[in-house]
């Protein structure tokens, strides 16, 4: 009678526990937000939004090969050191169907969100892609307070500094021999995100599905 009971005890807290795992699994699966998030760019192209992880890298890779000529300004070692050591460091991949189209990388600095990287393949360029990313890191920063998101840009990136413009970065001041290897100058830019500043000057978000 002691044997049975005891392994009626032994059973019943088997039960137990893996209800209480069960309820757990689930408060938690609430709890996490999405990695993956669906998009409409200007031209309607429903893109997916995902967090940048460690499996991620091979398509981050693609398109810095893609947005620079064949070139990695950031290669394997330095995204596996930043992503997986930092973790300060935050990354968003953006994908038409399977395909890799756009990376944002950022380090969150205090009170600043500092833009380490924006690429977009050269085919998915013009319709949105760049600024979506960007709205999303917006979104990102005032959800934690942070007063402004900064980066720098080539001196001859017209393009990009009028998107930037846009959206609402003010320039700071200029780098001198700041990139390596042609030694271009750069512009630091900075987006406050407190008052009438940091409003955007233009409708240009993607529409979120």
């Amino acid at each position: 009678m002691k044997e049975w009971i005891h392994r009626f005890k032994s059973v019943y807290k088997e039960i137990q526990t893996d209800v209480r795992s069960y309820i757990l699994s689930k408060f938690v699966y609430k709890q996490v937000p999405s990695d993956e998030e669906t998009y409409l760019l200007r031209n309607q192209l429903p893109v997916r939004l995902m967090i940048g992880r460690k499996q991620h890298i091979p398509d981050i890779l693609y398109i810095e090969r893609m947005s620079y000529d064949g070139a990695t300004p950031w290669g394997r070692t330095a995204l596996e050191n930043d992503m997986l050591q930092n973790p300060k460091s935050l990354y968003y991949v953006l994908y038409e169907g399977y395909s890799p189209i756009a990376f944002l990388g950022v380090r969150l600095d205090g009170k600043d969100i500092h833009i380490t990287n924006l690429a977009v393949v050269p085919e998915f360029q013009q319709i949105g892609a760049a600024t979506l990313l960007l709205r999303v890191l917006k979104g990102f920063a005032d959800e934690k307070g942070a007063a402004s998101i900064s980066l720098e840009v080539r001196i001859s990136n017209h393009r990009a500094k009028s998107l930037y413009a846009k959206m609402g970065f003010l320039s700071e001041r200029v780098k001198q021999h700041y990139y390596h290897g042609d030694g271009e100058d750069a512009l630091e830019m900075v987006w406050p995100l407190t008052g009438k500043q940091s409003e955007v000057k233009e409708d240009v978000h993607a529409t979120h599905v």
